[in-house]
């Protein structure tokens, strides 16, 4: 079967603009070109002509249909799947089979707990959605939607361990006793905060006079006396420095700085407005998607970051030892710097700078000086107590055991020190000198192996705990289940132990007790605490702690001396998620690569370095990926990296907008390799990790130490004769056509006024001259066999209640992978493993598409592309062309405007796929929710494979979601199971009321307002997870009242590939842009519209 080529139409010939999503697509190689024509391409390039093509689609259709009905294969058909069914032996009688209960909650993390409402069904957990009742309520991320995951992991810790072998509890509480008798005990903390946490550790140090705390997170800065947190409600304009606070850094709730990119406001109730916007200014190396947001970004090494600080700060007049240090700039980039410092001056009150986290104390300290100097402090930036003052670093600790000042250590971060601790610190030896040792993890990590004792911790959603939020507030964590296994201690149960002398967990949890102590409210305010998840009023104000202001010195980096940046990765962090298959099957939001990490390295320094021609190989016609992804075959060469007289081998990529002359390095992987590893480098620590996490990626950690945690110098890099396999997604299930995304700016330019370029926004492209759309299909209904009240034609979509639509605002839209992840979480959707990802089967409904793109004539900076990021879903056509080529009428038209999938007649043709122009459908090659596709060639064993039904992750499925089988093809459903419920609850609201009101039902009248669901109250998935209130979702029925209906009545709203006559539900708002005027490279900011040829 021949891949549908959709005949787009030639990109305009004033567009100055440049797109591109890979390497490969910018070189425009005729491999790559060729493959982009073809679904199969073996079976394709194997066909003589058209003739053979069609003969082979009608032969396919008859086998497919016969073996249907003959034998009903599991290859073509939907089959009930094997349950396992525990019932209840007392159920609450407010707990119903299939129906959800929610309840406050939240995740602790170190940049503030997430507030959070948990969905659950018969007691299991199933998904996490944001609590909008807490003042600190900022959506979601990518992280806190997998988090449910976790605890059903297979590979979850679930046995004491003692020197690696399983024990007794009664041993470990002889092992406790000891460890308390001796005083000398040390307690090393994570670096989220907890009152309750707090008040116990004062306990423990009025009944230990040697205990001893400390605080530790690979990622997170060293605990101090207090923390800044940003309010981005009240910046007008912002610059960051290396801080990537919209996603992998957060400096504080990051909704409000979203809303302020919208011209209409927070859910478009304004007239537009410019001087509403917000402006951002990024100084940094890596493309994060904080840059990716930036109406000016300035790419430079990172050992220049701090020059280009300190020039902002000689502009600002700000007096710091760093200034007079500051190197001399270029022509362009002093115009930069001072146009920026300017601007920033200009909104004194109500501008902010900020720096990374991990960045030098000499960087900080200078953002700190310039920030006093804008009077951020007190507007912009507030500054809270920290619970964790006082508390001693990772080396305190280490100096502490090998002087036997600490003589037992409990191990209660969520980090893995033994293996993410800096390499010079050498901290598994001295932990080997402490008496015993105690790690409390999920996972049986590196430093569970290195510990006397490992205890499996209670995940956070089976436990009782407290937490501050990003601003302060007493946060509330309560269990929803018990813990899966018997052994599992929280936190608090073991530091209560401690102090009472009894370990408890599970329904006899000492936990409870301990944050019902640290509330002073009454029972009342206690109950209401526990509704609402939080106790208002409870943030202290701080002063601001003074960072160190010593200046440093950085050497010119060059093509031998290599500046290295230690990144956070998006998929495992800081490694804490290496065992989490949601989150290594997501894309990284730049890079595209899944299941592994690699060096990033820009594509003029990759040239010099002669790397280059070797990563363009990936395109060669054996390992190309075409448009729909039947390759696999990519390897990317492997290079050597060394630094400091350590080396590690891992495999490289290109990436735009990276600074030249450095080497960007993700964290977290490499963990654990078993003898099936690619490279040969097992059996090394393969009981470290789980099947998810052996054989993933490389070790970065050996190469950093405590000097250089974020950034190193010196790096030398040379190319292996190794290949190493990698799964990159940026092609596949790629979409072309015209005015993709759409971008414009805030400035007059070449397309006119600001005003001009909003009101023609969708006429951008070939939009402007496109005919207007005639549908094939009668857009009535009949008056003789399907007539309304008065007997006339009923609409076509004749549901007059609810008629569904969504909007996607680019002009938020930061790329991350939050809306992916919940998506996963709520429709049941299965994770295929690397080497399906690798073929482009990956089953994830919403693709988030990343492009590139540069003015052909810019003239500042002509390798610093803009990256615009665009999620697409089957956007729901009224005009679907699925649903006129499929055979068997499984994807149908419903009357409330949905393109339905019926699962149980999908045949597996694939003809919807084929013909759907947006590439959203995605086709079950394999039973992955039966078949363990992480274990090798497993899939392709069929009935002999190992299953895994039975499962713990199977306790996470969402019971009113289908799970799907092999054979069926599925799509986003705009979440049709929570559509269904909100039409349920309302009709038996209506039967309440007629109940309450006395009356027969017939003397109860039912309106259009009776039934339909009241504006804006349901929301789906993908909308309720955005961090950037990115989407909005509603009945178009409820006209201006509804969020939806507002953003699509705006002028800067378009439909995705309107030329081609869709009709799509789903409609995109244009991104815009607020550059300043003065600055060199304004005239090329708000110009990436994507055209894709």
């Amino acid at each position: 079967m021949s891949k549908r080529i959709w005949q787009h139409p030639e990109i305009p010939a004033e567009e100055t603009t440049v797109s591109w999503r890979s390497v490969g697509q910018l070189e425009g190689s005729p491999a790559f070109r060729e493959y982009l024509e073809r679904e199969f391409p073996a079976s394709a390039a194997a066909m003589a002509d058209e003739a053979d093509a069609e003969t082979s689609r009608r032969s396919f259709l008859k086998l497919m249909g016969a073996s249907s009905a003959l034998a009903g294969l599991s290859m073509v058909a939907c089959r009930r799947a094997e349950k396992y069914t525990v019932p209840y032996t007392q159920a609450p009688e407010w707990v119903i089979p299939g129906k959800a209960l929610y309840y406050a909650s939240s995740m602790p993390r170190a940049t503030g707990a997430v507030p959070v409402v948990v969905t659950t069904f018969e007691g299991r957990p199933t998904k996490l959605a944001p609590n909008t009742l807490h003042p600190d309520s900022d959506g979601t991320d990518a992280f806190v939607q997998a988090s449910v995951l976790d605890m059903y992991s297979p590979s979850r810790s679930q046995k004491i361990l003692h020197h690696g072998k399983v024990a007794k509890r009664a041993d470990l509480e002889k092992a406790l006793a000891e460890a308390t008798a001796s005083g000398k005990v040390g307690f090393l903390f994570g670096a989220d905060e907890s009152p309750t946490r707090t008040r116990l550790t004062k306990e423990l140090a009025a009944k230990f006079s040697g205990a001893k705390f400390y605080s530790y997170e690979p990622l997170a800065p060293a605990a101090t006396a207090s923390r800044a947190v940003a309010d981005f409600s009240k910046a007008d304009r912002i610059i960051s420095f290396d801080c990537d606070f919209a996603s992998l850094d957060q400096q504080g709730p990051v909704t409000p700085f979203f809303d302020r990119r919208k011209p209409e406001g927070k859910g478009y109730k304004a007239q537009r407005d410019v001087k509403s916007m917000n402006r951002l200014y990024a100084v940094e190396s890596i493309f994060s998607l904080t840059g990716g947001m930036a109406d000016h970004r300035l790419r430079v090494e990172p050992s220049k970051v701090l020059g280009i600080a300190a020039a902002v700060a000689k502009k600002l007049n700000v007096s710091h030892p760093a200034v007079a240090s500051a190197p001399a700039l270029d022509a362009k980039t002093q115009q930069w710097v001072d146009a920026a410092a300017d601007d920033l001056l200009a909104a004194k009150g109500k501008a902010l700078a900020l720096a990374g986290s991990r960045t030098a104390p000499a960087l900080r300290s200078l953002v700190q000086a310039i920030n006093a100097s804008l009077d951020a402090v007190g507007n912009t930036l507030q500054v809270l107590q920290s619970d964790n003052a006082g508390f001693g670093d990772l080396a305190a600790l280490k100096k502490d055991l090998d002087s036997a000042a600490v003589e037992y250590v409990f191990l209660l971060t969520p980090a893995n020190p033994a293996y993410d601790a800096p390499s010079d610190l050498d901290f598994v030896a001295s932990l080997q000198k402490a008496k015993a040792s105690f790690h409390l993890g999920l996972r049986t990590d590196a430093t569970a192996h290195a510990a006397t004792w490992h205890i499996p911790a209670a995940h956070y959603l089976e436990s009782w705990s407290d937490a501050r939020s990003a601003k302060g507030l007493h946060t509330l964590v309560q269990p929803m289940i018990l813990p899966l296994y018997d052994d599992c201690v929280s936190e608090l149960e073991l530091l209560s132990a401690l102090l009472d002398g009894k370990l408890t967990s599970g329904e006899d949890s000492a936990a409870f007790a301990a944050v019902r102590k640290t509330f002073s409210g009454d029972n009342a305010a206690w109950k209401k605490a526990l509704r609402e998840g939080f106790v208002a009023g409870t943030a202290v104000n701080g002063a601001l702690a003074a960072e160190t202001s010593a200046t440093v010195s950085y050497q010119a980096a060059s093509e031998t001396s290599l500046d290295v940046i230690f990144s956070t990765d998006g998929s495992v962090f800081d490694g804490r998620w290496i065992d989490n298959a949601w989150l290594q099957e997501s894309p990284d939001p730049i890079s595209k690569l899944t299941w592994d990490n690699a060096a990033l390295i820009a594509p003029k320094t990759a040239k010099a370095l002669g790397i280059y021609d070797q990563v363009i190989l990936l395109e060669d016609p054996r390992a190309a990926s075409p448009v729909d992804g039947e390759a696999g075959n990519r390897r990317a060469p492997v290079i050597k990296v060394a630094l400091g007289g350590k080396e590690i081998e891992i495999p490289v990529l290109i990436a735009f907008g990276l600074a030249e002359n450095t080497i960007v390095l993700p964290l977290g992987y490499g963990q654990g390799y078993d003898k099936d590893d690619e490279l040969n480098r097992g059996p090394v620590n393969a009981g470290h990790v789980g099947l998810v996490g052996v054989n993933r990626g490389v070790n970065v950690y050996p190469l950093r130490d405590s000097a250089t945690t974020y950034m190193a110098q010196g790096a030398t890099v040379s190319l292996t004769d190794k290949r190493y396999s990698v799964a990159l997604t940026q092609e596949h299930h790629a979409m072309y056509g015209r005015a993709l995304a759409r971008e414009i700016s805030t400035l007059d330019g070449e397309k006119g006024s600001f005003e001009k370029q909003y009101d023609a926004v969708a006429k951008q492209g070939n939009d402007s001259h496109a005919p207007k759309n005639i549908s094939l299909y009668r857009q009535e209904g009949s008056s003789t066999w399907d007539p309304d009240k008065n007997g006339n034609a009923k609409p076509h979509l004749s549901d007059d209640l609810h008629q569904w639509a969504m909007n996607i605002d680019l002009s938020s839209c930061m790329g991350c992978n939050a809306c992916l992840v919940a998506c996963q979480a709520e429709n049941n959707i299965p994770v295929v493993g690397k080497e399906q990802v690798a073929k482009g089967r990956a089953m994830h409904w919403i693709r988030m598409d990343r492009y590139f793109a540069q003015n052909k004539d810019n003239t500042f900076d002509a390798d610093s592309p803009a990256m615009v990021p665009q999620p697409v879903a089957c956007v729901q056509c009224e005009s679907a062309p699925c649903e006129t080529v499929c055979p068997v009428n499984a994807t149908v038209h419903t009357e409330d405007g949905l393109n339905a999938m019926a699962y149980n007649r999908c045949i597996g043709t694939r003809y919807c796929a084929n013909n759907c122009p947006y590439k959203a459908r995605r086709f079950n090659y394999f039973d992955y929710n039966k078949r363990n596709p992480l274990i090798a060639h497993n899939l392709y064993k069929g009935p002999a494979g190992v299953t895994q039904v039975g499962e713990a992750p199977h306790l996470q499925r969402n019971p009113n979601v289908t799970v799907r089988m092999r054979g069926v093809m599925e799509k986003c459903t705009y979440c049709v199971q929570r559509l269904k419920d909100a039409k349920i609850r309302q009709k038996r609201g209506q039967k309440q009321e007629v109940l309450l009101s006395g009356k027969t039902s017939p003397d109860v009248p039912v309106t259009t307002g009776t039934l339909r669901i009241p504006v804006d109250s349901v929301k789906v998935a993908c909308q309720e997870a955005c961090p950037a209130d990115a989407i909005s979702f509603g009945n178009l029925l409820d006209e201006k009242a509804a969020t939806v209906v507002r953003g699509r009545e705006l002028a800067r709203s378009y439909e995705l590939l309107h030329y081609i006559g869709t009709i799509p539900r789903t409609l995109y708002m244009a991104r815009v842009k607020n550059p300043n005027e003065k600055m060199p490279d304004a005239k090329f900011v708000g110009t990436a519209t994507i055209h894709m040829a």
